[in-house]
């Protein structure tokens, strides 16, 4: 991997997110696409780690949140990348525009799944890929206790809009088991050529500690210390923490698997 990307996954607090980033950038190594489209770009982490490939020739990146669309904006600066706002459900590109899409931990937030996976479908080439993740139903019972005691208790969750609880649930419309992800996925005529589950063990309630309290804290005070676009060294201090966060997923994860995990990564063939 870019040695870039490589050092800033290896600080990286969160393992789900770290883990859902090398699937994507050693897919886009495996298949070296020359135009790459990032899907609900949110703050341009994509678009901008995607960049450090000198063989993609065009980046296009869309989100319809202007906030996030801003900052994306700040970050992307290589001349490849184009940003903007644009609607899933009816994209502003021509058919079988892209070799590659990005389509990560935006399919649960939507209200109609088939709509934008068609729309997907219709400018993504034939024989292109779609690097997707999602949140995987079927949890850990350590990474969100609560909303696990819930749902197999008494079939309920905490509400999505309660941002600091919410957990696993926080502005998701639904969350996907691996046999309802295949076949939602089977109905608008994807292949599936991998899947992985990443994430099986975690410190307790490593969703509210990564999200949220760690990332509002973060985002509210200004730190820097979660920066996902500093490529620079950072220090002693971030690399005990981030090796701590990740650490019963380094020493458990290949060596006492959980049939449940954090995300579904899949890539997919149109």
């Amino acid at each position: 991997m870019i040695q870039q990307l490589e050092h800033l996954l290896a600080h990286e607090f969160d393992p789900g997110f770290e883990q859902r980033a090398r699937f994507i950038f050693e897919a886009i190594e495996e298949y070296k696409p020359k135009k790459i489209l990032d899907a609900g770009c949110g703050r341009g982490f994509y678009s901008h780690g995607v960049a450090f490939y000198p063989f993609i020739q065009k980046i296009q990146g869309f989100d319809v949140n202007d906030q996030y669309l801003a900052l994306a904006k700040t970050h992307c600066k290589d001349k490849r990348i184009k940003l903007k706002k644009a609607n899933i459900y009816s994209l502003p590109y021509p058919d079988n525009s892209f070799d590659f899409i990005i389509f990560s931990e935006v399919l649960e937030h939507l209200t109609s799944e088939k709509r934008a996976l068609d729309e997907l479908k219709r400018v993504l080439k034939k024989d292109g890929i779609i690097a997707l993740t999602i949140p995987n139903e079927q949890f850990p019972f350590l990474w969100d206790p609560l909303n696990w005691l819930l749902m197999k208790l008494f079939h309920t969750h905490v509400p999505k809009d309660i941002w600091w609880l919410a957990g696993i649930w926080a502005d998701h419309e639904r969350l996907y088991s691996p046999e309802r992800l295949e076949r939602v996925l089977h109905k608008n005529d994807f292949e599936v050529v991998e899947q992985k589950k990443v994430i099986h063990w975690s410190w307790p309630f490593a969703h509210l500690i990564l999200y949220g309290i760690g990332k509002n804290l973060i985002e509210r005070l200004g730190f820097k210390m979660g920066n996902r676009f500093s490529y620079k060294k950072k220090g002693l201090a971030i690399e005990i923490l981030a090796a701590i966060m990740k650490a019963p997923s380094t020493l458990l994860d290949s060596n006492i698997p959980l049939s449940s995990s954090v995300n579904i990564c899949m890539l997919l063939k149109k």
